[in-house]
């Protein structure tokens, strides 16, 4: 990837280009040009979310007796582990079905083994452990999240500063879409899928060439 700094493309500058892109400055844009800089951030979250700004972590102690903890703003559960006497355990993520089948009885308590996962809207994701913990051990959830996306108090962002190609072809597709522009729409969706495209393979490269060099 880019070093920080490179080509970056913050709020005003996407804002602009947007505008320039569709050279449509009517107010109807205007006023929803934040709502379609969301959804193009959104797009690409969906697309790439093993992206570093996507990855948070959490961590906290067990209570006996609750299997169900929430992780605040999770949108996509990556691993869950606990840590005994210096030990540290990762858990399977099974379906709640296969849960239920495996620890009927949730009053039944016992070393967590596995969890299931369950949208809570905007409170994040619920993770269901099995079994019920027996004790207060630490765990963690690495999990993935949307960065916090461009706006008037919010300039720059990861996403702008590392792929601002990928983002203008995103905001430029979700514009296309709200102007109801069918001759556009299909054109920068593909210019959209062919940036991303090229970004995998940057990053590919990008790390291959940390490990070789032994970063």
């Amino acid at each position: 990837m880019k070093e920080h700094g490179d080509n970056n493309m913050n709020y005003t500058e996407l804002k602009a280009n947007i505008q320039n892109f569709v050279e449509d400055d009517s107010t109807e844009l205007t006023n929803s040009i934040d709502a379609i800089i969301s959804q193009a951030e959104e797009m690409i979250f969906q697309r790439l979310p093993s992206l570093p700004c996507f990855r948070q972590s959490t961590t906290g102690t067990l209570s006996i007796g609750t299997a169900d903890y929430t992780v605040a703003n999770a949108r996509m559960i990556r691993q869950v582990f606990v840590t005994s006497s210096n030990v540290v355990s990762f858990l399977d993520h099974r379906i709640d079905s296969y849960l239920r089948d495996y620890h009927p009885n949730s009053t039944t308590t016992g070393t967590p083994r596995m969890y299931s996962t369950k949208n809570a809207g905007t409170s994040g994701t619920v993770i269901t452990l099995a079994p019920t913990p027996s004790a207060t051990l630490s765990y963690q959830v690495d999990f993935a999240a949307p960065e916090t996306g461009l706006s008037d108090s919010n300039a720059n962002s990861w996403i702008g500063n590392n792929a601002e190609n990928v983002l203008l072809k995103a905001a430029l597709y979700e514009t296309s879409t709200f102007l109801k522009a069918s001759e556009t729409v299909s054109l920068y969706k593909g210019q959209f899928d062919e940036a991303i495209q090229l970004f995998q393979q940057e990053m590919g490269r990008n790390y291959s060439a940390e490990y070789n060099g032994g970063i």
